[in-house]
């Protein structure tokens, strides 16, 4: 009996612990979601930025004292996409981070479940060893219930 009540006991765990790492696994894939999202955001203002510098730059063709204070603007906006570059590939080294911490709940997740098969096995084994058990103690106490009544019978 108590045997049955530490498997459940087992089982329980084990259903709450790949639950837990369920919600855990489903958090962090919306939070990768939403960066995903911040990088398309960032890209469409990169877009918007680089064409800003293009309709700059055919304004200020033809007038020498415009070009260089285009190309002190242009060297901000340069300087601010080395900065925004770096940025993006910070995000990039996170969500390369993300996707080997993704990895390595997949490759537990794997674990766990390699686990419940194994332990759900030897529940079957266990559940199939005490069903032969019951048969044989099943088919002794007919056999002697049938000798005793077949004694009996001598008897009267």
């Amino acid at each position: 009996m108590s045997k049955n009540n530490n498997i459940e006991d087992m089982l329980s765990q084990l259903i709450t612990m790949v639950a837990a790492i369920q919600v855990e696994h489903k958090e962090m894939k919306q939070a990768l979601e939403g960066m995903h999202q911040e990088q398309k955001e960032m890209k469409r203002a990169f877009e918007g930025m680089h064409q800003e510098q293009k309709e700059m730059k055919r304004a200020f063709e033809g007038m020498h004292q415009e070009q260089k204070e285009m190309k002190q603007a242009f060297e901000g906006i340069l300087q601010e996409q080395k900065e925004m570059k770096q940025a993006f590939e910070g995000i990039l080294q996170e969500q390369k981070e993300m996707k080997r911490v993704q990895q390595e709940m997949h490759h537990k997740i794997d674990e766990i479940e390699t686990k419940a098969e194994e332990r759900h096995k030897e529940i079957l084994d266990q559940l199939t060893a005490f069903k032969h058990d019951q048969d044989f103690i099943w088919e002794k106490t007919v056999r002697h219930e049938r000798e005793i009544h077949a004694i009996k019978m001598k008897l009267s």
